[in-house]
Order: C-alpha cells, then structure tokens, then sequence
C-alpha cells in the first residue's frame, strides 16, 4: 500500500494531509510543501510542513494502531522531502 492510499473512517484520503497555517494569509494546497517534522499524537500523527519559508501544521489520522506505527516509521525516515513524493512511498 502507498501513502497516498490510506483512508479514514468516512473513507476519505489521509494523504496528502490537511494543514492549518498559524498566521497571516498562508495558504498551502495540499500536497504542497516540504515534511519537517512528525510527533505522534494518540491516534493520529502532526505533521510539521514547510512551504514558501513558513511552517504549518498538518493532521494524519489512521483507523489502525500498527498502520499508524508503519505511516510513522516511513515518515520519520523521509524528513526534508516533498510532501507529493512522500504519497509515492510503500507503507
């Protein structure tokens, strides 16, 4: 399975991930954008996303514990990459 297509509850795409940005009139795409960070939260994962020299805040929830923990793992291991090839990736 990639990325790209993992689903939530209501089946919809968790990736590329919704982002919120903190101030002014940043507005990401989603998709845009460069991974930074990640922290896992419970039973979703926060995504730190660079783009046009800020950072936002991205949310990907997961409906399985071992599916997250595998997400988290090949996220953490792609750090500094574009969000759009991170959806290429095996999980």
């Amino acid at each position: 399975m990639k990325v790209h297509d993992l689903e939530g509850k209501a089946v919809l795409s968790v990736w590329p991930p919704q982002v919120l940005a903190d101030v002014g009139t940043t507005f990401v795409r989603p998709g845009d954008g460069v991974l930074k960070g990640v922290k896992r939260i419970a039973k979703r994962l926060s995504l730190v996303i660079e783009h046009g020299g800020r950072e936002v805040v991205g949310r990907l929830e997961c409906d399985e514990p071992s599916t997250l923990d595998a997400v988290e793992k090949v996220l953490g291991a792609h750090i500094d990459e574009p969000i759009q090839a991170i959806g290429d990736l095996d999980v």
